[in-house]
């Protein structure tokens, strides 16, 4: 596309007082756990149909989103650390957004044989948010189906050990809540910043949201003497790039923050460019202007869709759903869903561009 057009497109979207967009690279659907709420061995999909993207792939995407000024990409599965070039697409994503990128990744933190947190900082891991839902090894093998946290402790304190950031994603469940308040007091020693999830009415976990689910009101309440005179955490110090908010109770080395996705979720700030494993990019949820990238990539014109991208991100000023709550999000591990593809977006035309209102959550908030 014509760089004026390339300007103006990223200058109306900077225009419109929303987070400048990050890549959430769902990379695979494999996991070799079983977590309660996420059971991927049961969905069709399981182990892809469709050949996923490659290295030279996301290094492409990447070095394409940097010129669109993209600075953050993070990956997610399954578990990506069972690609056995994940390496390589860590290596790809650092060298295509920059040397002052964010690169990041969830994982379990029971990572195979010869792999280390090491090798994954020296390819240009920046960040690591780990999965952790108890530290009882008994407790934790009933919900996540396996795997040990004593060794998702050890992947922890390597990171910290690394300089890397760390965040722990931790599911909150009725059943296993003290479970959950363990996890979150990890923060009072080690500068991590824990965010508590609430489970969410899809997929499998439908099976146990009526009994399960406990919202984040309830937790404050329940954690009020933790919070009483607790400071916010300013997010940049955290590289979270979303409107949440992340409380250090006093004298603690870290922090609390909420992923509320059930209660109390907008997406008024949402600003992830979401992209399955065989390459369709979402950039909204609820809005569906879905594009392939792989024909855009065998065809070297993938600024054209990243000028869909960010047009289709615009377009949410507009979407009847935007800000407005909802309890939907979809789940990116697999590629077959009834979702239209995009209508390409006519480039000459620039939308009407206004500040954004100020929510309290995002679609999804930061993985």
């Amino acid at each position: 596309m014509p760089l004026a057009q390339h300007r103006a497109l990223a200058a109306a979207f900077a225009a419109n007082g929303r987070n400048h967009p990050y890549l959430a690279l769902t990379l695979n659907s494999l996991c070799n756990l079983d977590c309660v709420f996420c059971k991927p061995r049961c969905m069709p999909d399981y182990g892809h149909k469709d050949r996923p993207l490659t290295a030279d792939d996301y290094a492409a995407i990447a070095t394409e989103a940097g010129a669109w000024q993209v600075r953050k990409a993070h990956c997610s599965g399954g578990e990506p650390t069972l690609r056995a070039d994940i390496l390589d697409v860590i290596a790809g994503l650092a060298a295509g957004l920059g040397p002052d990128a964010a690169i990041g990744m969830t994982s379990h933190g029971n990572l195979r044989r010869g792999l280390t947190v090491e090798k994954l900082a020296d390819a240009g891991l920046t960040y690591l948010n780990l999965s952790l839902h108890s530290l009882d090894p008994t407790r934790s093998a009933a919900i996540m189906g396996g795997g040990d946290p004593r060794v998702t402790r050890r992947t922890l304190d390597a990171a910290l050990a690394l300089g890397l950031r760390v965040k722990i994603n931790c599911v909150l469940q009725r059943s296993y809540v003290a479970d959950a308040f363990a996890v979150a007091e990890l923060a009072r020693e080690l500068p991590v910043a824990v965010r508590l999830v609430e489970l969410q009415n899809i997929g499998p976990a439908q099976a146990l949201f009526d009994t399960e689910f406990i919202p984040e009101a309830e937790v404050r309440d329940r954690l009020h003497e933790w919070f009483a005179g607790a400071g916010e955490v300013p997010r940049d110090e955290l590289g979270v790039r979303s409107p949440g908010r992340y409380l250090r109770p006093e004298g603690w080395a870290g922090s609390i923050g909420f992923i509320s996705n059930s209660s109390c979720a907008t997406c008024s700030d949402a600003n992830r460019i979401k992209i399955t494993p065989t390459g369709v990019a979402r950039p909204c949820i609820l809005h569906n202007r879905d594009i392939p990238l792989k024909p855009h990539l065998a065809e070297g014109t993938l600024a054209d869709a990243f000028a869909h991208l960010f047009r289709s991100m615009l377009d949410r000023d507009a979407n009847d759903a935007w800000q407005g709550f909802h309890y939907v999000d979809y789940d990116l591990r697999w590629d077959r869903m009834e979702r239209p593809e995009g209508v390409p977006v006519p480039l000459p035309l620039l939308p009407t561009v206004t500040k954004a209102p100020s929510r309290a959550r995002t679609a999804g908030g930061d993985r």
